[in-house]
């Protein structure tokens, strides 16, 4: 256990997470740049000087958020059911419950939308994406199509990923109705059908 310097365990493990969980409170109320220290401390129930404490600046605050918030929440959706068939995990991607709650789609679309104006926010979400979801979903993909090209698996995953995101993108902005949750889920089995069957 971590000791501070006046000799008492440290708080950060709950705090940090607290913390973050407030952020995404405000971010969905509020948007992004409704984000500060006072309104995060409000909603965690702690003074504005211990968010200060953990997180030495809003920038500092915002980029945590989005590593570990916003990563967890990427990597949830798309290791979600592992025991499931393939083609079924493919088609959740396009259920309600995709994204645990309406608050985390609010949240990833304020995130997309500052990308846009903020080269550090933009950066972050990259790194998310190039780094951590795409090689994963292609390893995905690559195991369970092994007669598969790496060329094929990353195109299939890069468009399966790109409907994911219109598919949210127009449910967000009240497009998407059964039918259209439907046809997003069967182009994706159909995306997912190019790929060499597995063995």
């Amino acid at each position: 256990m971590t000791v501070n310097q006046v000799g008492r365990p440290s708080k950060a493990k709950e705090r940090i997470p607290e913390i973050l969980r407030a952020t995404a409170e405000v971010v969905t109320r509020e948007g992004l740049a409704g984000v500060t220290f006072a309104k995060v401390a409000d909603v965690a129930g702690m003074q504005r000087t211990l968010v200060l404490h953990y997180f030495g600046s809003r920038d500092e605050l915002i980029g945590a958020f989005i590593e570990h918030a916003v990563g967890a929440m990427g990597t949830e959706i798309f290791r979600r059911d592992p025991g499931l068939p393939l083609r079924e995990r493919v088609a959740s991607l396009f259920a309600p419950g995709a994204y645990r709650t309406h608050e985390d789609l609010v949240v990833w679309t304020e995130l997309v939308a500052l990308g846009a104006r903020d080269e550090e926010v933009r950066r972050r979400l990259r790194d998310l994406w190039a780094e951590l979801w795409l090689p994963e979903l292609e390893a995905l993909l690559a195991a369970h199509f092994p007669g598969a090209s790496p060329d094929d698996v990353a195109d299939t995953v890069y468009a399966l990923v790109c409907l994911f995101e219109a598919h949210w993108a127009f449910s967000i902005q009240g497009v998407v109705d059964e039918r259209r949750r439907r046809q997003a889920e069967r182009a994706a089995l159909l995306i997912l059908d190019q790929l060499t069957p597995e063995p």
